[in-house]
């Protein structure tokens, strides 16, 4: 169990890291509509859309689990070989799909939309496979490698974009750079950073078999949940084109860091969930989860205010004068974060608990209200809508994932209430 001062350690250090690697991100839909306009910034958003569906198969939603399994019933060596397997289905699923969509839609991707889609993929597999040796690290309590890798990470691939695209303005050029220049990190530091920590076992099939046939759920769970998040802009795309995409990433990915900011604040507790479920200890648990959801939720007022009198401003100044226009877009995008940050918690305690059926009853409810929202909220409030209907979806995955998690804790912990 961590002590408080490495908890406390892992708290800053992996918060700071997150924040900074996600504030890089960020930048990337800023930079690239200052650098080389709405169409770009929307060619980088499609792309970052659709792979963020393969992404989620390529984690298969093991990250939570790795770090929970304080049995050890796997070997790390499990864990590594299990993640080169699903991101080659996530890139099979991938080129599937560009085969779907070309067979079916009458307009299908062009070549550079393409090649954008497999680039930004590539770049984020490295991520996919960087999280399975975080996994080691932190579970060893060194989350602060965690933290500065990820704040490594963004800085390099912010550069890398930067510069490239400000001398090449091709998008295609500046992700090949990012992807080569994050492979070559992940060789030189984060491998030999969990190297230390790292038990070689023997890769057995079948334990990979057995490894992937249990985590099957949450990998459901995780695909489930970013094409709930993703239907919305895939519809907008579909609906009002390219450069309404172009336009909707920018002005709403500041209030992302909202989001990442209450994400990434829970992310060392996991460890605390999993001793206290373990121990049951009813009262430390609870306690833990009312710290997080305080947390979480004294975000919201704070982003709503920064929303309201700085919104305007900050899209002048950092992103481009020509959006100030849609800083409308903020307030409602204010609440979808901060839901969405409580949809990742109340999940990550359910997979803690390993409630996965609960996770994809949640999630199921998601998808089903964006699919039947996205479309008729965008037609009648334009790019609002598209917040709208992920509004919408989210509140349906909150209020099923605390209905759940309510009732595996009374059954937990002696049929008395959390």
């Amino acid at each position: 169990m961590e002590t408080r001062e490495s908890l406390r350690r892992n708290f800053l250090w992996n918060t700071a890291g997150s924040l900074i690697y996600f504030a890089c991100q960020w930048l990337f839909t800023i930079l690239a509509v200052r650098l080389a306009g709405v169409t770009i910034s929307g060619l980088l958003m499609m792309a970052l859309t659709v792979t963020n569906v393969f992404l989620s198969i390529a984690s298969y939603g093991m990250y939570n689990y790795q770090v929970s399994d304080t049995a050890q019933k796997y070997a790390q060596t499990t864990y590594i070989h299990s993640r080169i397997f699903t991101c080659s289905l996530a890139t099979l699923a991938c080129i599937g799909y560009i085969v779907l969509v070309a067979i079916v839609k009458k307009t299908p991707y062009s070549g550079a939309q393409i090649v954008c889609i497999l680039l930004v993929l590539g770049y984020r597999l490295i991520e996919s496979v960087t999280d399975v040796y975080n996994a080691i690290d932190q579970k060893h309590g060194r989350l602060d490698i965690v933290g500065k890798t990820y704040a490594a990470r963004g800085a390099l691939s912010l550069a890398l974009f930067a510069i490239t695209l400000r001398i090449t303005v091709n998008l295609p050029i500046t992700l090949i750079l990012m992807l080569l220049g994050n492979l070559a990190f992940f060789i030189l530091y984060t491998k030999p950073q969990a190297k230390q920590f790292y038990q070689k076992g023997n890769a057995e099939w079948h334990a990979i078999v057995a490894l992937l046939l249990e985590c099957a759920p949450l990998a459901v769970y995780c695909f489930l949940n970013t094409a709930a998040a993703s239907i919305p802009k895939i519809m907008l795309e579909l609906v009002l084109g390219n450069d309404a995409l172009g336009v909707y990433g920018p002005v709403t990915a500041p209030v992302l860091l909202l989001q990442v900011g209450a994400t990434y604040l829970f992310t060392p507790f996991i460890t605390v969930f999993s001793d206290k479920y373990a121990l049951r200890d009813k009262k430390g648990f609870a306690r833990a989860i009312g710290s997080v959801l305080a947390i979480i939720l004294v975000l919201l007022p704070i982003g709503l205010l920064v929303s309201r009198f700085l919104g305007a401003w900050g899209l002048a100044t950092f992103v481009s004068k020509q959006l100030v226009e849609y800083s409308y877009l903020l307030a409602p995008m204010v609440f979808s974060a901060v839901l969405t940050a409580l949809v990742l918690f109340f999940s990550m305690v359910l997979t803690v608990m390993r409630c996965m059926r609960g996770l994809i009853f949640a999630n199921v409810c998601g998808i089903v209200v964006a699919i039947l929202c996205s479309v008729p909220c965008i037609e009648k409030w334009g790019m609002q809508g598209t917040t709208y209907a992920a509004i919408l979806a989210l509140l349906s995955q909150t209020i099923c994932l605390v209905c759940v998690m309510l009732s595996q804790a009374k059954h937990h912990f002696d049929d008395i209430d959390v």
